[in-house]
């Protein structure tokens, strides 16, 4: 099992579901005030968020082959794609959830430029990164999970505008654990650095406590294709 389906298996254990339900609060209010007919959510994982669009045609993509399975029990019209291969147009793009942060900075501009591609004239382009304070401070540490299916430890730590992590994760099975183990890196990107990857034009950004109450740990930027 690939690490990205193994991320699926345990996301349960993660949680953070009433955190990210938070965050597609702010994104509906954002898309409010857009006029579009279709979007493309990219990175849509188990595709909570597509769930939550009804006034448009919504289609979403992910390169996990496990959370597309789960988007599909839902009848939810999702493909296992990199955004490289999409060759329709959409009115609005979005990236939820750290999308961009998994990226370094060759494959942002190649992502970015993707989304040029692929936004009609005058679309628009909705995604989040984690801010400084979000790496540094809050998601820097370590965590511990266990439910029936096993026991799950994360260990994180910033350094040099990287979070690594490293996930430990003991499966049950009937007379033993399967241990697997993997390490995800994130990279942190400053305004500077995304506008100057783009030629599409910054619209407005949103500060957002998820996590901390003290400061904005993620950033939710509006781009559009002008």
């Amino acid at each position: 099992m690939n690490n990205l389906n193994l991320y699926a298996k345990i996301e349960p254990m993660i949680g953070f579901y009433e955190e990210y339900d938070k965050l597609y609060v702010k994104y509906l209010k954002e898309l409010q005030t857009i006029e579009f007919d279709t979007l493309l959510d990219v990175g849509c994982g188990n595709g909570k968020f597509l769930q939550t669009l009804f006034s448009c045609e919504a289609k979403g993509i992910d390169i996990s082959e496990e959370m597309v399975a789960i988007c599909q029990e839902k009848n939810l019209d999702v493909s296992c794609k990199s955004i490289e291969e999409v060759d329709e147009k959409f009115d609005v793009v979005t990236a939820i959830a750290d999308v961009l942060n998994y990226l370094d900075k060759d494959g942002l501009k190649s992502f970015l430029s993707s989304v040029e591609r692929i936004l009609n004239k005058g679309g628009y382009f909705l995604f989040d990164i984690n801010t400084l304070y979000g790496f540094s401070e809050v998601a820097d540490g370590v965590m511990v999970s266990e439910d029936d299916s096993g026991f799950l430890s994360v260990s994180a730590e910033y350094f040099e505008e990287e979070l690594y992590s490293d996930f430990t994760y003991f499966e049950k099975e009937e007379s033993c654990y399967k241990k697997h183990s993997w390490q995800i890196v994130q990279h942190y990107h400053d305004e500077k650095e995304i506008l100057k990857s783009t030629s599409l034009k910054l619209v407005k950004t949103v500060d957002i406590n998820l996590f901390s109450d003290d400061e904005a740990d993620k950033k939710v930027y509006i781009l559009q294709k002008v």
